[in-house]
């Protein structure tokens, strides 16, 4: 099929909206997850609270805007498509095109991996120690929560402790400790 010099500006404009949209989107979505990411660090919600809340901007703009955003990059897409025929891509955009598709699943597969992700802080009563393959780890509330080895070797079984940690809902009976201190 032969295009004629008019038809070939419309597909080079299509293809040019259609890789800003993109780049874009592309844009948005890693700037949201690392927004995300930096807004769990602790070291910074300690030193400026607001700044720690700012870093969750990207994110609740990607929310409303990443939806339509590929809403407009599929329409800019099909039409591209529809307009040029059935022609093979080359190497170059298909490497991108997997790299972009495993990214996003990627990121995706985290961040709902971290919002599953509950603290729990209360007074608990240790039930068990464990040390199993060069790892230590304490039992409170039915939950295997990991420690280091100094956590490990100062707290005794059936004794009160103050104690914060994080587990995930898709997997409750592990965790990861935050603070311990003895019950007084």
């Amino acid at each position: 099929m032969k295009l004629n010099s008019e038809e070939e500006k419309d597909l080079r404009k299509l293809y040019e909206a259609q890789k800003v949209v993109l780049y874009w989107l592309l844009g948005l979505i890693y700037l949201a997850f690392i927004g995300l990411q930096l807004g769990r660090v602790q070291a910074i919600a300690d030193f400026n609270y607001s700044l720690h809340e700012l870093m969750y901007t990207p994110f609740n703009l990607a929310l409303f805007i990443v939806p339509i955003m590929f809403l407009i990059y599929l329409y800019y897409s099909i039409n591209y498509s529809r307009k040029r025929g059935r022609k093979k891509g080359n190497i170059k955009a298909r490497i991108k095109a997997v790299v972009v598709i495993i990214s996003v699943i990627t990121i995706l597969s985290i961040t709902n991996h971290q919002f599953h992700e509950v603290s729990t802080e209360g007074v608990f009563k240790l039930e068990e120690k464990l040390h199993e393959e060069g790892q230590y780890f304490l039992v409170f509330d039915d939950k295997k929560i990991k420690v280091s080895i100094n956590e490990y070797q100062l707290v005794e079984i059936n004794e009160n402790y103050v104690v914060s940690f994080i587990w995930n809902l898709r997997t409750p009976n592990k965790g990861r400790l935050e603070t311990i201190e003895p019950f007084k």
